[in-house]
């Protein structure tokens, strides 16, 4: 099926999934997928790549990064060698891979086999640990892998500082024996520049001399010593480094069987996830593949190589008891990107992949044979018939019942005659073979066989007249024209020529192929009108939707209006009440407290109030009640109730009747307050009588009650008031009086009389 596949440019799906691929061995994965064999084993791979592709959509793609083969290096662990930095940070990348998917594992993920296979990741956090504290991201030992490799290179800086200081300090001192004052380092050694004429006033190791033999290079011996220091020093520390990395490598072979298992695991999900982001992009769907080999139904499906701005999506649907299905039409009007589509999108499904269709239901071929393409073997002396017919001569060979056949043009390339009678013997023997069959033709008699062959399902691809291309639709159930005169006249073939070509095909033409000619025009406008209107529909229902969007838009946005004008009416107020109390703090002397009191009451009353909408269904409606209309959640007043209870409800100049159930009562109507003209008309007097009672208080205690009663009053505008304090030793009714008097607001006051509780009680006027 190799070569097959490749016809149909498998090849190149797999290089689009290979993009999505983090590593090497995912991609070489990917290069090998091939049809499944046992039906149970695609659905378990189906089932992994259809709760892949619901994690991607839901959370994103999994949060890792690339990493490489780790097998090697574990194997080398396992045999007793020693791994390299390199080896430690590949192992590393892994680790921190599986603590990503740990942690994408935390969103709710519905529960599959898939969930428990990447939950079956083991993550050994001791090793994940002592690699990012042995080694850096560049491969270096870091110097809290252990005390003593700390300890070992603070020596190491130790001596490198005593070194530079000492050979400045010999600059210094051989200033004059030096060629220049620049100190140089030959072969990892600090060396003085000496003039050749002063080499031996210098002690210590020569190493070389400069091009022209000026220069002499010497390492004093001062600085011998040093190096020697730091050369046991640098020893120490390989070895240290060496025990490090021993022991690592000790760890890891520690965990070399989880390391290994974990290693398959994030291939296969690479591999997995790969596909389902090319899935995702694509829009894919899982097919339904099925043991029975009933058919193939392909709906809306579209070929994966076209751009989704150039695809047409078209529905292949072939079912038994027809087994073929034949496609005529146009030139270059779609119908071997028909087969394309329905072959390549057959093999995508048995490999398990999911495809671009709406809906699809097909069986697990054993075998697709594909003929496409307009091929000549030139090395072997083979034509474009005989290199089609050996392709078919192979598949009639080899063809079983279980087979998907996929012919274009069938038998062209040859004399018509002879080719009809072929293609017609080709497609019964296929049929009764009993596989499945896709082809195309041009032939007439073919067509007219097909139409009367009870198990070949007849297509065609339309063809536009009026613009004069194809649209690359497939039309079940009528048989195309070639159109090549007409495509000819569109590509700018002479007219006379054109003119002459209707004349012989007028001649030549059947009434039954006239009249099918002209059936299938009429058809083909009978589509584009339906078509048209279908469209129109459509249209209209989104222009409805988008109405009623908008009007439930403008709904929402005049009561947040409203509710923020009046907010603002608020402030305002308060503001006005600001600047209220300024003035009536210099009016003070002359205005009464109650008046100024009552007078910021009223303002506060004004201010507008939230109302929230209570549901009250034992409320009693009547006209003027302020309700909500649940079905439009718009606000009205109750303007007429009739007999059965129906409410009348008047909502901005439009009217509706409502059942009681059908509304919420928002609050009764407002009773509207006359606006006064200034703030001392706020006052109005009353004869109403109030009074208190402080018989049996303490003196302290009556007295504050006293004159919280008074200022009570006065708020309350009360122009006369008893107190009764008894006659007792007097001591009430003085206290009283001395409060009465300290008053400017008390216009008089007397003992009651003898109906007013006499001596007992004293009567206070207001002004």
């Amino acid at each position: 099926m190799k070569n097959n596949c490749d016809i149909l440019e498998f090849d190149l799906i797999q290089k689009k999934i290979k993009q999505y691929c983090l590593s090497i061995m995912a991609k070489e994965k990917i290069d090998q997928l091939k049809p499944f064999t046992d039906l149970e084993d695609l659905r378990l791979f189906q089932d992994d790549i259809h709760h892949a592709t619901k994690m991607v959509y839901a959370y994103g793609k999994l949060p890792i990064a690339s990493f490489t083969d780790i097998s090697n290096s574990l194997q080398k662990a396992n045999k007793g060698g020693i791994l390299f930095p390199e080896d430690f940070l590949s192992i590393l990348q892994i680790l921190k891979n599986i603590r990503e998917i740990e942690i994408y594992l935390e969103n709710e993920i519905e529960q599959s086999q898939l969930y428990d296979y990447m939950a079956s990741l083991y993550l050994p956090k001791d090793l994940l640990h002592d690699i990012q504290r042995c080694i850096d991201p560049s491969g270096h030992i870091q110097d809290q892998a252990s005390y003593e490799l700390q300890r070992i290179r603070r020596q190491i800086v130790s001596i490198e500082a005593s070194m530079r200081k000492k050979i400045a300090s010999l600059k210094t001192e051989h200033k004059e024996q030096l060629s220049h004052d620049v100190i140089s380092s030959r072969d990892d050694h600090l060396v003085l520049p000496v003039s050749v004429s002063y080499k031996h006033r210098i002690r210590g190791i020569s190493h070389g001399q400069s091009a022209s033999g000026r220069t002499v290079y010497i390492e004093p011996e001062e600085i011998v010593a040093l190096n020697g220091q730091l050369a046991m020093a640098r020893q120490d520390e390989q070895r240290e480094i060496q025990r490090i990395l021993i022991k690592l490598t000790q760890t890891v072979n520690s965990y070399y069987r989880v390391l290994s298992e974990d290693l398959k695991i994030m291939i296969d999900l690479d591999e997995i996830f790969a596909i389902a982001l090319y899935s995702q992009k694509l829009d894919m769907i899982i097919p339904e593949v099925v043991a029975e080999h009933q058919g193939i139904s392909l709906l809306k499906a579209r070929h994966p190589l076209i751009s989704s701005d150039q695809v047409v999506a078209n529905d292949i649907i072939l079912q038994k008891p027809q087994d073929i299905l034949l496609i005529s039409g146009s030139n270059t009007g779609g119908k071997t990107v028909a087969l394309k589509t329905a072959g390549l999108l057959s093999y995508m499904a048995i490999c398990g992949l999911p495809i671009p269709a709406v809906s699809a239901k097909l069986p697990l071929f054993d075998e697709i044979y594909v003929d496409l393409g307009d091929e000549q073997s030139i090395a072997q002396s083979l034509s474009t018939f005989s290199s089609h017919m050996s392709k078919l001569i192979a598949i009639c060979k080899d063809v079983t019942s279980n087979a998907l056949v996929i012919i274009d043009e069938i038998c062209s390339g040859t004399d018509p005659r002879d080719g009809e009678s072929l293609a017609q013997a080709i497609l019964v023997y296929l049929h009764q073979k009993g596989c499945l069959t896709l082809s195309s033709t041009h032939y007439s008699s073919l067509k007219q066989f097909a139409k009367e062959s009870d198990y070949i399902k007849i297509a065609s691809v339309e063809f536009d007249h009026e613009k004069m291309r194809p649209t690359y639709r497939l039309l079940d159930g009528s048989v195309g024209n070639s159109y090549a005169i007409e495509i000819s006249k569109h590509l700018g073939l002479n007219e006379e020529i054109i003119a002459h070509a209707y004349q012989l095909k007028d001649s030549s033409s059947t009434v039954s192929q006239k009249l099918m000619e002209k059936l299938q025009h009429e058809l083909a406008e009978v589509i584009q009108e339906k078509e048209a209107l279908e469209k129109a529909v459509e249209d209209a229902r989104e222009k409805e939707q988008k109405y009623n969007r908008l009007i439930e838009q403008y709904h929402k946005q005049k009561d947040q209006l409203i509710e923020e004008a009046k907010e603002k009416a608020n402030e305002y107020l308060e503001q006005a009440k600001d600047k209220t109390n300024l003035i009536l703090k210099d009016l003070q002397g002359n205005m009464k407290p109650h008046v100024v009191i009552k007078a910021k009451k009223e303002l506060d009353e004004a201010k507008y109030q939230k109302r929230q909408p209570q549901r009250r269904d034992d409320h009693v409606y009547k006209i003027g009640d302020v309700v909500k209309v649940l079905s439009v959640n718009r606000e009205g007043e109750v303007i007429d109730i009739s007999k059965k209870g129906i409410l009348t409800i008047a909502m901005g100049g439009l009217k509706l009747n409502a059942k009681a159930t059908e509304v919420e009562f928002v609050h009764e109507k407002l009773k509207v307050k006359k606006e006064t003209s200034n703030v001392r008309s706020l006052r109005k007097a009353t004869t109403q009588s109030f009074e208190l009672n402080i018989i049996g208080l303490r003196y302290e205690e009556a007295m504050i009650q006293v004159e919280k009663f008074i200022d009570n009053a006065l708020v309350n505008n009360y122009s006369m008031v008893r107190i009764i304090h008894g006659m007792g030793t007097g001591a009430l009714r003085n206290g009283v009086r001395k409060l009465l008097d300290k008053n400017k607001y008390v216009k008089s006051y007397r003992d009651g009389g003898a109906n007013e509780g006499g001596l007992g009680a004293t009567l206070v006027y207001f002004e």
